[in-house]
Formats: structure tokens, sequence, C-alpha cells
């Protein structure tokens, strides 16, 4: 074995590692099962939800609701907070129905704890340091300066930047309850650590639009947070991550284009 290869080897066993303890802690319920079932149908159900009624073009369609917003204060920032909003619905409500009545367990059973040891947060932080820099590459493409910030006036005003990044952050807490806890601790129970693989593939496929970059790392990205979930039982790691990554997206596509440096100026 090469030094070169010698990095990947000992990640891929720490990973293998991993998904045996996962097996061994998680997996309790036989197949077929008529509940993973129902969870499945929920997790499309949500996904359809969101692709016709929970779009940021969804308001606009109406031309009464595209009045009203036209003369209210940053007019275009309302479908986007809808957007953000409706995830609350096809992200939180559904799967919390189905966990509630369908799997008949506690919300707090699906990553909704709280992780104080501070290894798991240095193992975030260390994800953060690895992802950022290849972040801030990504931004000097003009491919990415076409997708950030998806809410294209957030320079315009420091209330515009904090009102849109806090709806962002909200999203983010409603797609980690929705893969990483709903989908990913349900499947667990039935099929151990495969329900981390069977979770990417809807996580990479709501990618599809962004950059082809984008699109690859939520393979690696789901997996990573799906395993350390997982182990520690919690979702808010990855909350933490998707914020800081996409908070840093639009800070460094709003330098790009030189809002950032209007804000500052005051």
């Amino acid at each position: 074995m090469t030094a070169r290869a010698a990095p990947f080897t000992t990640f891929a066993r720490w990973c293998a590692d991993q998904w045996s303890r996962i097996d061994e802690e998680h997996r309790s319920e036989p197949l077929p099962s008529g509940r993973a079932a129902a969870v499945l149908v929920t997790v499309a159900l949500s996904l359809v939800l969101a692709r016709f009624f929970g779009g940021s073009s969804v308001l606009l369609k109406h031309p009464q609701m595209a009045r009203l917003l036209a003369g209210l204060p940053y007019p275009d920032l309302y479908p986007w907070l809808y957007w953000a909003g409706f995830k609350l619905v096809n992200y939180g409500l559904l799967p919390a129905l189905c966990i509630r009545f369908v799997l008949k367990r506690r919300l707090g059973e699906h990553g909704l704890r709280f992780v104080r040891e501070p290894k798991v947060w240095l193992l975030y932080l260390g994800m953060l340091a690895v992802v950022l820099p290849l972040t801030f590459v990504a931004a000097q493409s003009a491919t990415f300066l076409d997708t950030y910030p998806k809410y294209r006036s957030v320079g315009q005003s420091w209330t515009q930047l904090l009102i849109w990044e806090s709806a962002y952050a909200f999203q983010f807490l409603m797609l980690e309850f929705f893969f990483r806890g709903f989908l990913l601790f349900a499947l667990a129970r039935y099929i151990g650590s495969l329900a981390i693989f069977v979770m990417i593939v809807p996580y990479c496929m709501i990618h599809f639009g962004k950059p082809f970059a984008e699109c690859v790392g939520s393979i690696v990205a789901g997996t990573v947070l799906g395993t350390v979930a997982l182990r520690t039982g919690s979702i808010y790691g990855g909350v933490v991550v998707h914020c800081g990554v996409a908070w840093a997206m639009d800070l460094f596509a709003l330098s790009r284009n030189g809002s950032l440096q209007r804000l500052l100026a005051g």
C-alpha cells in the first residue's frame, strides 16, 4: 500500500466499523414491513408536494397575491420565505405524523437530541475545515455565481440579508430532520446502515439543477452526515455544517459581485 492510498484505506476502515456498529445498535425490526413501506411513501409524497406546491414561484402564480406583495417592502423576498416556510409542511409535518401515528415513536428518537461530546463537534468542525476551502474555490466559477445566492437581492440591505439567511437556516433544519432524522432513523430499524445509502439517493436528487460538483459532493456529505447522525443519535451537527457552508457560499458570492463590500461600507 502506498503512502498516498493510506488515508483512504484508513477512512474506509473507519466507515466500515461505524456501519457495523450502526447495524448492531439500530437494526431491530424484520422485513418485509408495512411501516417501512409507509416511510418511503411518505418520503415520496413529501418530495412531490415540494415540487408542485413548495417552490418560490408559487405565490407569484396568483395575481392577487402578486399585487399584494408588490406593495410591500422587499417584494421579491416573500416568495423565498414561502419556499423556506413550506419545508415545515413537507419536511416537518408529514414526517412527524408518520412517526407519531404509523411508527408510533417519539420525535426525539429521530435525531432531535443535542450531543455534548466535544469529539463529535470537533468532527463537524473538521468537516467545515475541509469543505469551506473547496467552496471558496468553487465560488470563483461563473456557474457558481449563476446559482448563488438563491435570493438574488440578498445583498441590497442588512435587513434582507439577515431575514434571508435566517429563513435559509430554518429550511436546513427541516431538511436535516427529513433526510437524516425521519428517513434515516426509521429505515435503520429495518436495514441498518444500508439506510444511509437509501437516504442519499433522494438527497442527491434534490441537488439536480445545481453545479455538478455540488451534486457529487451531496453523495459524500450525505453518507458522512448520515453515518455520524446514526452514531450520535443527533441531526444538529449536520444542521450546523449545512448552515456554515450555505452562509459561506452566499458570502463568497456576495463578495464576488461586490454586494458584500457595499453593505460593509454602509
